[in-house]
């Protein structure tokens, strides 16, 4: 059977629950937006190492990398993944994701951005990107716990490539800093909350055996 019939095959099979709860994820993560958009005040969460860290245009490529990873990798688990294990990842990524929308709103914090004045590519990239995404909702950094959990999700599922999805991982968290979205103190919030989150969904699905999505 062609690859793009095995692909539409196996969409067929996904259960209406699972469609739903994929619909949750997708529609928690847009959240984000409106969020972002409420936001105005706030702390900055610079520490002094922050102050030495270039803004390198080429790094938008592995952070756009990322943001893709958000939104395509719970449509590919929701599509291949089998029952409990995507019950599993539901659990994490909504618990990451409610956790971060919480201190955005209660504790909300901020980047100070350098001035665009390169006209590369990349420059350009990274000026819209400035425009589309205001400097609020820095800690947790949002890139760090999704590719984490995902990258998490990654080696337990696919175990072989356990080195690539370490290397992907290191590539898009450190992109945050290089492309002056977040600072060091963002990235280790959302390294936290994605281990709290990855934890949470094993526990849930050692002590509950979920099964609410399959």
């Amino acid at each position: 059977m062609p690859k793009g019939n095995k692909v539409s095959s196996r969409f067929h099979e996904i259960t209406h629950r699972r469609l739903c709860w994929l619909a949750i994820i997708l529609v928690a993560i847009l959240l984000y937006f409106p969020i972002n958009r409420f936001m105005h005040d706030g702390v900055q969460l610079a520490l002094p190492i922050d102050q030495n860290i270039p803004l390198y245009p080429p790094a938008i490529v592995p952070y756009l990398l990322g943001a893709a990873l958000i939104v395509l990798f719970p449509i590919w688990a929701a599509i291949y993944i089998k029952p409990k294990e995507f019950e599993a990842y539901v659990v994490s990524i909504l618990t990451a994701t409610v956790i971060s929308y919480l201190a955005y709103l209660i504790f909300p914090t901020f980047v100070s951005r350098p001035e665009i004045v390169s006209n590369d590519v990349f420059s350009k990239i990274i000026a819209i990107l400035y425009q589309a995404d205001r400097a609020y909702n820095a800690a947790p950094s949002g890139h760090t716990f999704y590719t984490l959990i995902s990258c998490l999700y990654l080696s337990r599922w696919q175990p072989r490539y356990k080195l690539v999805w370490a290397v992907l991982a290191v590539l898009i968290i450190l992109s945050t800093l290089f492309t002056r979205q977040h600072y060091v103190l963002d990235l280790v919030c959302g390294l936290a909350l994605a281990v709290l989150a990855y934890v949470a969904g094993r526990f849930a699905q050692k002590r509950w055996n979920l099964q609410f999505a399959s």
